[in-house]
């Protein structure tokens, strides 16, 4: 973008797209600075606040970072995807899409509080093992979600395990021979922690789509409990069930809740 733009109706959204092109085009390239918001006000003929906006929806999408007494960062080139999950089957609900992996970036073991006792089924003062990471699309360096995952401490060794695609639940089964055979999941609205917006690359009280699910096996032990927080606009779930009784489809079937 080198010439000046003469509008001054022009939005903060108009000014995200342009700069934006401009990135994926490599007019700004990965590790240069974009130019000062005074400069960018300039280009575009716009307010203070509405390059303030424009730059902090590509902050949003995972193109820039802005650091203060530096300026905005070119990151990357490509903007954070959007993952739809079509569900149709209790499997699908239970796992994420093949095309996404896990990276582990912290492991520990904890003592859970009354808080997280009533959330892991346990009883106060509890240990756990505590494995933090995030997930990834194909392709893609910044993460759709962070997930708190809770094991119980004999499980600690799953860390090993060497497929990253498939869910910690599969990989206890695999390495230890503990079976999920009831698996309850807890979908809420929340927003971003300070620990979690800067994992996820975004800001401070966004907000989010907390997905909790709770692995128990045949005598009813939670043994697993995962907790993933996705930002609102890189996550979304498509349910897509059919029901099989052929009354309701003939139109006999009044009450289907």
């Amino acid at each position: 973008m080198s010439k000046k733009i003469q509008s001054t109706t022009i939005r903060y959204w108009e000014i995200a797209k342009i700069l934006e092109q401009d990135i994926k085009k490599g007019r700004y390239p990965i590790g240069s600075l974009l130019p000062t918001e005074e400069k960018l006000c300039e280009l575009f003929t716009a307010s203070r606040h509405s390059m303030r906006e424009a730059l902090a929806y590509l902050v949003s999408i995972g193109l820039i970072t802005r650091k203060p007494r530096i300026g905005s960062l070119v990151i990357a080139k490509l903007s954070i995807p959007q993952l739809v999950q079509s569900v149709g089957s209790i499997q699908q609900l239970l796992n994420y899409p093949g095309e996404t992996s896990r990276h582990i970036f912290d492991t520990k073991h904890v003592k859970v509080d009354h808080r997280m006792a009533l959330l892991l089924q346990c009883t106060e003062g509890d240990s756990w093992f505590l494995i933090r990471s995030l997930r990834y699309p194909k392709g893609y360096s910044v993460p759709i979600c962070i997930t708190n995952i809770f094991v119980l401490p004999e499980y600690a060794g799953v860390v090993n395990h060497q497929n990253n695609l498939i869910p910690v639940a599969d990989q206890i089964s695999e390495m230890y021979g503990e079976v999920a055979n009831e698996t309850k999941i807890d979908i809420s609205a929340t927003i971003l922690s300070a620990f979690e917006a800067s994992h996820l690359k975004t800001k401070k009280g966004m907000p989010a789509l907390r997905v909790t699910r709770r692995y128990a096996n045949k005598n009813g032990k939670v043994f697993e409990v995962g907790i993933a927080t996705h930002p609102a606009d890189r996550y979304t779930y498509s349910f897509d069930f059919k029901r099989d009784d052929p009354n309701y489809l003939l139109g006999k079937t009044d009450n289907f809740n």
